[in-house]
């Protein structure tokens, strides 16, 4: 089988952000024309499912300037420079919640908007939660932490009330983790 791969011919910056870069490639398509591809570089991710003893997962509401939006999700953030997947759950999760999780079990990685986006997200499942109240959200986070119980969050995923893909995603692969857990 043949494989029809892109040729990149030049890559050039149109924008660079403090958190974001656009690049625009110009290509060689496999039938021979030329295009031009818009990619958005950006810094990869972590996302925590947590999960406390009761079966309840402790969330966050948030306002998505890009779709205009509030948003029930799981946890989640950058992968800070010199910081593996796990520290940077760990620190996300009690940094928006107040939880620290005492033990981490890494359910996927994957690339989350592969069509235009460089990044990859690590998703997690966090158990054994402890309450430390030290909530320290970035000087551009207003969230709200809050809880439900797991049925609860899918019924909210299935009724498409929780539209966050990381957050509908979490929730079906820690729902496999934690019946095994049992």
């Amino acid at each position: 089988m043949m494989q029809k791969i892109e040729q990149i011919i030049k890559k050039e910056i149109i924008h660079q952000g403090r958190y974001l870069q656009l690049e625009r490639f110009h290509v060689l398509f496999p039938d021979g024309l030329k295009g031009d591809r818009e990619i958005i570089r950006l810094p990869d991710s972590v996302a925590i499912f947590p999960v406390d003893g009761e079966g309840n997962v402790h969330l966050v509401k948030q306002f998505r300037p890009a779709i205009e939006k509030i948003l029930t999700e799981i946890p989640a953030g950058v992968i800070d420079k010199g910081e593996t997947a796990a520290e940077a759950a760990a620190r996300e999760c009690e940094e928006e919640t107040g939880f620290v999780p005492g033990r981490l079990i890494e359910l996927i990685t994957y690339a989350h908007a592969e069509g235009y986006s460089t990044a990859f997200m690590t998703l997690f499942l966090g158990l054994d939660l402890k309450y430390t109240g030290k909530m320290q959200l970035d000087t551009t986070e207003f969230l709200e932490p809050c809880s439900m119980s797991f049925p609860e969050l899918k019924k909210n995923v299935a009724s498409g009330r929780v539209i966050d893909s990381k957050t509908i995603l979490g929730t079906m692969l820690a729902e496999s983790r934690l019946l095994d857990a049992e």
